[in-house]
């Protein structure tokens, strides 16, 4: 029979006067360990429980299996509350600091108004982190993307950008998709306010774009420059939001244009001047990325285009960048012309190459002419 000795320790007063402990030797029976373990042990730590019966764990543990002894199901449920409780504790406290400077920060809300998206953890994180795919032709653009957030425990990994998860994306994720889907809201748009958010939003998301005119009488091609930012994701009223936001806080000049793709609309820079003030905004934070010159530098962006265009208009053309400082009055000779031509059935793309105007600046010449009768 498995007799187990007990220590029970009481105080005694002695000759000195002072308190002093002894231990009393208990012997207690098999079954009146068995009976402890059956009170004790569905709902009490088995180390506790050993403890108290001066066992081990594993003598205490073979007791409780052989008289068929189990936790009960309340005690089980709530260990492994506290076990994922605890566990969670031992990762938040093991998670990376995650401290962006402010220009860090700019660089990601860019990058998520672009490329950029937030995905929850592994399946049993509370947190989200950071993540965008991109092409090769964008490989050195990404990497100067991580060399500005290298202590942030970014990665690149084949073709992807991430971060490690992290609460930080959590409270972003909830500010950029309240339902599930990225929206924009006056809160978020409100925390952009630095170039360098600017100029990331347009290298994930943006183009210059180059259209031409050609003017037959002087041989010149006029090269008309464009910015559009591909903001499909956004609706219309969303980007009217962004573009609001980013005239007053840059002092652009984007407006809403309509697009078959997406969710029909996205913002634009229409002139020369503006195209050529958005580019020096964002020149500072640009200039050390090569491999974007064609999206951020209007000559290198024609130079690239310089053989394709003398192939269409001849190799003795003059290219030259379209200015708005470049309009200038109709001449009598250019209204009678327009007038000509147009009465004669020539097209509006025709008489601009003649003119060396745009196409629009005839439309609305034609249109002027005939509000005043001419037509």
């Amino acid at each position: 029979m498995l007799n187990n000795i007990l220590l029970n320790v009481r105080s005694v007063p002695c000759y000195d006067g002072n308190i002093h402990s002894i231990k009393e030797e208990i012997t207690i029976s098999r079954n009146e360990i068995v009976d402890y373990i059956k009170q004790h042990f569905p709902s009490t730590p088995t180390k506790d429980v050993a403890k108290s019966l001066n066992l081990s764990i594993s003598q205490v543990r073979i007791l409780a299996k052989k008289n068929g002894i189990v936790k009960c199901e309340i005690y089980k449920k709530e260990l492994k509350k506290q076990l994922i409780f605890n566990r969670r504790k031992w990762y938040e406290k093991n998670i990376p600091v995650f401290e962006p400077s402010h220009l860090q920060e700019q660089i990601i809300l860019g990058s998520l108004l672009g490329d950029g998206y937030i995905s929850k953890g592994a399946q049993r994180s509370i947190n989200y982190y950071y993540q965008e795919h991109f092409g090769e032709s964008q490989r050195e653009y990404r990497e100067w993307k991580l060399s500005k957030m290298d202590n942030l425990n970014f990665s690149i990994n084949g073709n992807f950008l991430r971060s490690a998860s992290h609460s930080y994306f959590k409270e972003l994720h909830s500010s950029l998709y309240p339902n599930g889907i990225k929206s924009l809201n006056e809160t978020f748009i409100a925390t952009c306010t630095h170039p360098i958010f600017l100029s990331t939003l347009y290298l994930d998301d943006g183009s210059l774009t180059i259209s031409y005119s050609y003017n037959k009488n002087t041989n010149t091609v006029y090269c008309h420059p464009q910015i559009l930012l591909y903001t499909l994701n956004l609706t219309k009223s969303e980007n009217q939001l962004l573009a609001n936001h980013l005239n007053h806080t840059f002092k652009t000049n984007f407006v809403v244009s309509g697009h078959p793709h997406g969710r029909q609309s996205l913002l634009k820079l229409n002139k020369e001047k503006e195209v050529s003030y958005f580019l020096n905004v964002i020149e500072p934070y640009t200039k050390d990325i090569p491999s974007m010159k064609y999206k951020t530098n209007i000559k290198e962006n024609i130079q690239l285009k310089t053989e394709q265009i003398k192939r269409k208009y001849g190799k003795d053309i003059t290219i030259v960048i379209s200015s708005s400082n470049r309009k200038r009055e109709y001449t009598d000779n250019e209204l009678d012309r327009i007038i000509e031509l147009k009465t004669n059935g020539e097209t509006t793309q025709t008489i601009a190459n003649e003119l060396g105007r745009t196409y629009w600046a005839i439309v609305y010449k034609v249109s002027e002419l005939k509000k005043n009768g001419f037509l």
